[in-house]
């Protein structure tokens, strides 16, 4: 049994329901899909005591206004897009309590471009093929398979109406260290390949030695790049069509790289010249237009370690404690209430 959660009252650019992703058939052709940022939504859940996986809203490059419809637990993690319920600022990468009849909304983006709404027992909308992930160029998945708008309705398991707090905040420390960047340009780590005959030493000298921008031809799909050209070998800019991995930067005939992101093609034919790690997709989800990136090349070898340690931050740092705020769901008269008992200065 589900219970309506909240309802859209101002739609944003880009918000669509997002899992960790649609895996195994890219084969017959159906894209990924998944959060963009794949940290941001697996911390967001283990806040609010969801498995990693579990399905959340990822807003693009500003928030959304909704009316709260039940009382329920959130976290919103990855971007800063200045969250507020009934116009009070709340915390972001820790569990938040929301009332029935309260409005969350967002104001100035302080950083980031995908933030991400996770609530406690999961958005309760239908699997298609073993994800929940919105697929918008095959118009499934998600939320009736496109991005949401005005007057569209969520619901979330009843159970986890009913089923007690949880007060828990992920380390500042690791978010200062993750997300909050600035202006500064992002360093991103690849491994070169695997179209290496495809390219000249001199191709590979540009993509290590350059800055590049990000253009506005930049979506879910992929981000195409402004900056030097990439000198091909004499052979073909082009290869016989095969399949796409997350992360892989193609070198189209004119030179400037495209990084392919979640929602990618399953099959392409430019060349490769190099891949992202998995490890740093999600710091190049959070850029935007105009940004500025550089690659740096690292080694398989390197590449696996700095997974593992990814995936250690993830899944195994141990959450705070909010002791200083603590949240009680009491009962008076067969009315149900929720006290915020803070520790204040005499």
């Amino acid at each position: 049994m589900s219970v309506h959660f909240l309802e859209v009252l101002q739609p944003g650019i880009l918000t669509t329901v997002q899992d960790t992703g649609r895996f195994k058939y890219q084969r017959l052709g159906y894209t990924q899909s998944g959060a963009m940022d794949d940290y941001a939504l697996r911390v967001g859940n283990r806040l609010v005591d969801n498995p990693e996986n579990e399905a959340g809203l990822e807003m693009t490059y500003v928030g959304e206004e909704f009316l709260i419809l039940t009382d329920a637990m959130i976290a919103i993690t990855g971007a800063d897009f200045s969250p507020e319920v009934d116009g009070t600022a709340i915390p972001m990468w820790q569990s938040v309590n929301v009332e029935k009849n309260s409005f969350l909304s967002f104001k100035e983006r302080k950083y980031g471009v995908r933030a991400y709404i996770c609530v406690k027992g999961g958005f309760d909308v239908p699997r298609v093929l073993g994800s929940k992930s919105t697929d918008l160029k095959s118009s499934f998945g998600g939320y009736e398979g496109r991005k949401l708008k005005a007057g569209d309705i969520l619901s979330i398991p009843k159970m986890s109406v009913d089923s007690g707090n949880i007060n828990n905040k992920f380390p500042e420390e690791l978010v200062e260290q993750n997300y909050r960047w600035y202006d500064e340009p992002q360093e991103i780590k690849v491994t070169l390949g695997p179209d290496t005959d495809n390219f000249t030493e001199k191709g590979y000298k540009t993509l290590l030695e350059s800055e590049y921008e990000i253009s506005e031809k930049l979506d879910r799909q992929g981000y195409q790049l402004i900056g030097s050209k990439i000198e091909h070998s004499s052979k073909s800019p082009n290869i016989i069509t095969n399949f796409t991995s997350l992360g892989a930067v193609q070198v189209p005939g004119a030179g400037t790289p495209i990084i392919l992101m979640k929602d990618r093609q399953t099959s392409g034919g430019y060349a490769k010249i190099a891949n992202v790690i998995s490890a740093d997709i999600s710091k190049l989800a959070q850029r935007g237009l105009g940004e500025k990136i550089s690659f740096t090349s690292v080694d398989i070898s390197r590449a696996r370690e700095l997974f593992i340690n990814y995936e250690s931050i993830v899944s195994k740092t141990k959450l705070e404690p909010l002791v200083d705020h603590l949240i009680f769901r009491v009962q008076v008269d067969n009315e149900n209430y929720i006290v915020h008992i803070k520790e204040v200065d005499s």
